[in-house]
């Protein structure tokens, strides 16, 4: 990966008293990646229903929205609670349901003015009318949304399968449901490796759920809401997305490597950092020792060095280990210690930030050199 030499460099002198690793976003460029989606959602006509599982914070959700405490995609009922907290008034929590969890969301129910769940199998609609059934006092009406599969192939209803239309007629026709719309993630288009390959994957993923949204109508099923959005598919979408209201990516605000690689991004986009303290100089190995192991930014990305170090293109993360990481020269060549003195601070831009802000507590906000911010962050759990 190239590119991250023109960043800034600089890092804000309130570091070196903080505590490392600790997560950082820069506010200039998150700021950026929000407007760049919303101007994209206006342009297509869609509605923006941003997802806040990267960064989990008030926050960074407002930027995603334009400031709206409403529609917002979340992933753990955690995040729900979180953002229901703050007074968000339109939440989709946006994983299949299951009957464990349908309690805890009843009482979200009764909190949030809208509050949708989503549903791929026939035993997730039984589970919600068995609940109703012994819980007569609870929201009479779930507002339901279902997944499509359109390729990805980890979760949705095949949109080529009538039964899955069958499953919208049983939805639109239970006295404890309604169809809030049909929704599909392209999780494919993280394997691309081109802009181009990311826009094929967006036209198929447009195409599987507005086609599937048809036959529903067919049905004579009103189908409100048809959603796509993967960040990949929703930063490079086909020239058209007839058929299509609502868009729902999330890693955007803030991208990582991954994105870049998969030319979603540039490197420039990515506003995720993880600051790491030098702690130690071993010559014989030709190596640095940070304090930031896999525990601090997620062991993904192994084979890409875990991202990029900002501003120093002449090192790579060679090896993490639980509580400390190995940095290496990139090329081999003899490093110069005197550089990276013991105590200084390193910046990752770490390889997938959903990954690498999930052990901090709070993200550390800056503009320029400045720490301008400290944001709280969903708490553990889920």
């Amino acid at each position: 990966l190239s590119g991250t030499e023109a960043q800034s460099m600089a890092v804000p002198a309130a570091f070196l008293s903080m505590r490392t690793p600790m997560l950082v976003i820069d506010l200039p460029t998150a700021e950026r990646n929000a407007e760049a989606m919303l101007a994209r959602a206006r342009h297509h006509g869609c509605h923006l229903r941003p997802h806040v599982k990267t960064h989990k914070t008030i926050e960074g959700a407002l930027l995603q929205t334009g400031g709206r405490r409403s529609g917002i995609t979340v992933s753990t009922l955690s995040e729900a609670e979180f953002f229901a907290s703050a007074g968000f008034d339109d939440i989709l929590y946006a994983v299949p349901v299951s009957a464990d969890k349908l309690g805890s969301i009843a009482d979200l129910m009764r909190r949030v003015p809208t509050f949708h769940v989503m549903v791929d199998h026939p035993v997730q609609v039984d589970a919600i009318e068995a609940f109703e059934a012994h819980n007569p006092e609870t929201p009479s009406q779930w507002s339901v949304f279902i997944m499509v599969d359109c390729g990805y192939h980890r979760d949705g209803v095949d949109p080529d399968d009538p039964k899955s239309v069958e499953l919208v007629r049983r939805i639109d026709a239970s006295r404890h449901t309604s169809v809030a719309g049909v929704y599909t993630h392209g999780g494919h288009s993280y394997g691309a490796s081109t802009a181009a390959e990311v826009t094929a994957v967006a036209e198929a993923e447009r195409d599987a759920v507005v086609q599937f949204a048809d036959k529903c109508r067919a049905a004579l099923v009103q189908v409100p809401t048809v959603g796509v959005g993967s960040t990949p598919t929703c930063s490079r979408p086909p020239d058209s997305l007839d058929g299509v209201n609502e868009m729902h990516p999330g890693n955007y605000l803030v991208y990582d490597c991954m994105q870049a690689h998969a030319g979603s991004c540039t490197m420039d986009d990515i506003a995720t950092r993880v600051a790491t303290r030098v702690i130690g100089h071993y010559p014989k190995q030709n190596m640095l020792l940070v304090d930031m192991g896999w525990t601090g930014c997620s062991a993904q990305g192994a084979e890409h060095g875990y991202g990029a170090i900002l501003g120093h293109p002449e090192l790579k993360v060679h090896l993490l280990k639980q509580e400390a990481g190995e940095i290496v020269s990139a090329s081999g060549t003899p490093l110069v210690f005197e550089k990276y003195p013991i105590g200084s601070i390193l910046l990752l831009l770490p390889w997938h930030s959903c990954a690498a802000a999930h052990p901090h507590p709070h993200a550390v906000v800056i503009r320029g050199d400045e720490v301008v911010a400290k944001w709280e962050r969903v708490p553990r759990g889920w």
